[in-house]
């Protein structure tokens, strides 16, 4: 097995490289028939919601996997999440899902205003960008 996570959205990116309408219908079906969080797919999408990346998961050339990183400003706790993931089952491990978020968040360029993300299950995921009291943003070079 050969997987490849790759942009849905933006420059480059898989869905324009094909069918548009039949490889977002792929992407809505797994979705909705294999949603790692069935709940998400009862929900209305707010108008004040924003999308910060989107990405699938390839094998070979079947889309096996889908994910979003949304922003929702109403929401009181976590507004960064991680949302609409939709793996086949036999691709349902951690390994997977965690890959799948870090790209998301990666693809993201997040700033620090936020310092948590919502991960797929509910887990809070440290923003790499966040800047915590005491802690560097970034590992700093030792002057030689």
């Amino acid at each position: 097995m050969m997987l490849e996570i790759r942009k849905a959205i933006g420059p480059d990116n898989w869905v324009s490289e094909g069918d548009v309408v039949e490889r977002r219908e792929a992407m809505q079906d797994l979705f909705y028939d294999h949603a790692l969080c069935p709940s998400q797919t009862e929900e209305d999408w707010p108008d004040d919601r924003q999308l910060f990346s989107e990405m699938v998961v390839l094998d070979g050339t079947r889309v096996v996997g889908t994910a979003m990183l949304v922003l929702d400003p109403e929401r009181e706790d976590i507004q960064l999440r991680v949302f609409g993931v939709g793996l086949l089952p036999d691709y349902r491990t951690d390994f997977i899902i965690t890959a799948l978020e870090e790209q998301l968040i990666t693809d993201s360029y997040l700033d620090d205003s936020m310092p948590f993300i919502e991960g797929a299950d509910g887990r809070l995921i440290t923003n790499p960008a966040a800047d915590f009291e005491g802690i560097p943003l970034r590992p700093r070079r030792l002057a030689a």
